[in-house]
């Protein structure tokens, strides 16, 4: 239930609550003043069976009424009435007989009352009226009816009702409290039960929310029900998650900084100790001969060389990390592309005794949209990345071709050693070697899957790896296939 319809269930309870209790109170008065609470039968639906709950004094005021119509000068006998007082006295209700402006007729404990301290004629009811007359309280059931001869006369059947004013004098304060404790103790638990159902998330919220200041994103909120609160925890608890993830990313480029300035700086450190060596060494004369010299420069020239292509890739892995690499696209056939590209290669691989195949359909073409020389980059890395660890001596590196009607595929497979199931998830990411090491036979950055990734990522393609040990590796690529309007 929403908070809206919870503070409205509340409000309504709170206004009909009191009214019903405050109804219920007025009935229990009117039954204490009626003095039987089966003499509302009056109020019943005439199908009723009154005669089982109407009380005794009602059903003789029946009686009287109906003896007023067969014989009305009967009722008005003096004997009759004197009988049938002696019998009503000791149930404590006594008779009064108006006929036109004179009582001629009353009990012994009305005797004092006058005809013109009843009621006038015309006021008939059948239900109790309390009159005060002087000190005292009564209850009095009316019946006007008409004497041939005589005239108009009023038949009064009297119950004294001071006791019950004083009842009531004393039960009314007492009732009056209850009602207001009732209604207190009502509101107040509609009241905490509404505030709990909104403090207590919100306390929740409040708590997590601290927890988040002090750094521990990893207190979480159950989040219960389907209201607003409810709703605004299942956000808050959403937040810390991606707050948890962001923190942990962030850990993790920290620690990817850290070791990208650790493998930069072995990586660097490693040609320039050689350097400084051999030049050490032209400089102290140990380069006794024309050749030893040759050989000193020589390898001082191939660390150079391999310092400036480490710098290369690290300037232009920041420059793809920072977004800051142009790209020229241009919408090419990458069979066309390949085809020229692998006629350079080929005489390469064969000095390395690798056979190069490369597969696709003659009869299709594959368009997509490169930039030339970044997907140049691409292919010269993964290509180079496995003649690295080619360790066989008849290499093969196989290219194919496929496509869809959204992708155009490349796979480049080799017949190498294979990488395993746990360093596989990993070989895009910067300076990671499978074997951890960090010599010059499995050399170079550790840079160039990552950037081959980085590349195919501004393509918006994606690039991904499948190998097996002993049996190779398979680089997959695929590009978006352009479709000529």
């Amino acid at each position: 239930m929403t908070i809206k319809y919870r503070l409205i269930l509340s409000y309504l309870a709170m206004v009909f609550v009191p009214l019903i209790l405050f109804f219920l109170a007025g009935l229990l008065l009117l039954f204490l003043f009626l003095g039987d609470i089966r003499e509302v039968s009056d109020l019943m639906p005439e199908s009723h069976d009154y005669k089982k709950t109407v009380s005794e004094d009602t059903k003789l005021f029946g009686e009287l009424k109906e003896k007023s119509f067969v014989d009305p000068k009967g009722l008005a006998s003096i004997e009759y009435l004197s009988v049938l007082s002696a019998e009503l006295e000791q149930d404590g209700i006594f008779i009064v007989l108006r006929q036109e402006n004179e009582v001629i007729y009353s009990s012994q404990k009305t005797a004092h009352l006058s005809a013109a301290d009843l009621p006038e004629y015309g006021v008939s009811s059948t239900s109790r009226n309390i009159e005060r007359i002087g000190d005292e309280t009564f209850s009095l059931r009316q019946h006007d009816y008409y004497i041939p001869d005589k005239g108009s006369a009023s038949l009064f059947l009297i119950k004294d009702a001071s006791p019950l004013t004083r009842l009531m004098r004393t039960f009314y304060p007492i009732l009056f409290v209850i009602l207001v404790l009732i209604l207190v103790i009502t509101n107040g638990l509609l009241t905490y039960y509404v505030s709990r159902s909104i403090i207590k998330p919100i306390q929740q919220l409040k708590e997590a929310a601290q927890k988040i200041k002090e750094g521990d994103l990893d207190h979480t909120i159950n989040v219960k029900g389907k209201d607003e609160l409810a709703q605004l925890s299942a956000d808050f608890e959403a937040m810390r998650k991606q707050l948890q993830e962001s923190a942990e990313l962030q850990a993790q480029y920290e620690k990817n900084r850290k070791e990208l300035i650790a493998h930069i700086t072995h990586d660097l450190k490693t040609p320039i100790t050689s350097i400084k060596g051999y030049v050490e060494g032209i400089r102290d004369g140990v380069t006794n001969s024309p050749e030893k010299l040759e050989r000193y420069l020589q390898t001082i020239h191939q660390k150079s060389i391999d310092m400036d292509s480490l710098i290369n890739e690290l300037f232009l892995y920041s420059k793809l990390d920072l977004k800051k690499l142009p790209f020229d696209f241009e919408e090419v056939d990458l069979k066309g592309y390949l085809n020229d590209y692998l006629e350079e290669l080929a005489f390469d691989l064969e000095k390395e005794n690798v056979k190069l195949l490369f597969e696709f359909d003659a009869a299709d073409s594959y368009p997509v949209s490169i930039d030339r020389d970044k997907m140049k980059r691409v292919f010269s890395n993964i290509i180079e990345n496995s003649l690295k660890y080619m360790e066989k001596e008849n290499g093969e590196i196989i290219i194919s071709l496929s496509q869809n009607q959204n992708e155009v595929i490349l796979e480049l497979a080799d017949n190498g050693p294979g990488i395993s199931n746990q360093s596989l998830p990993f070989i895009f990411q910067q300076f990671y070697r499978e074997e951890g090491s960090r010599n010059k036979e499995t050399g170079g950055s550790g840079l160039g899957l990552s950037i081959a990734g980085m590349i195919i990522e501004e393509h918006g393609g994606t690039i991904t790896a499948e190998s097996t040990i002993g049996i190779g590796t398979k680089i997959i690529i695929s590009l978006e296939r352009q479709v000529k309007s």
